[in-house]
């Protein structure tokens, strides 16, 4: 699930999901939600929920401190080294452009300079830069209940 998915579970009419919810959150850790569970934990009409969301917030929190980032996390889960053989087969499927000179190590530069470009694209989310606030009342992802003023 996406974040902005997981937020809008935290609207939830039905507490055991928004409970649900906060679990996922803290179980990955995810401290770009520290605003939408501060917003739970102050807002939340149920008691059970705002429990729980001070739970998570306290673990988001740790997480935070320790400089966690759940992108991060799962950036280095997916990164493999690869193999010599399997580089330079890699590095031999690229196109090069006509100014590069024939030199291997030019050549390589190249690629590897392609390479992470392609990389950085798949890795960035059309949604990468969009982070949760932690300031304010109501992250972007969640507004306060209109019928309510709050505790």
């Amino acid at each position: 699930m996406v974040i902005q998915e997981l937020a809008q579970r935290l609207r939830d009419p039905d507490p055991r999901v928004r409970v649900e919810t906060l679990r996922i959150l803290a179980m990955v850790e995810e401290t770009r939600a520290l605003g939408a569970v501060r917003w739970v934990y102050l807002y939340d009409p149920e008691p059970g929920v705002r429990d729980v969301a001070n739970w998570a917030g306290d673990l988001l929190w740790q997480a935070h401190q320790r400089g966690h980032s759940t992108e991060r996390a799962l950036e280095a889960m997916f990164t493999r080294p690869m193999s010599p053989e399997t580089q330079a087969r890699f590095l031999e499927s690229f196109e090069f452009d006509r100014t590069v000179d024939g030199s291997l190590k030019a050549r390589r530069f190249a690629a590897e300079q392609l390479f992470r470009r392609r990389l950085d694209e798949a890795l960035r989310g059309p949604d990468a830069g969009d982070d949760v606030r932690t300031d304010g009342d109501s992250p972007p992802a969640l507004q306060p209940p209109r019928d309510e003023s709050g505790p």
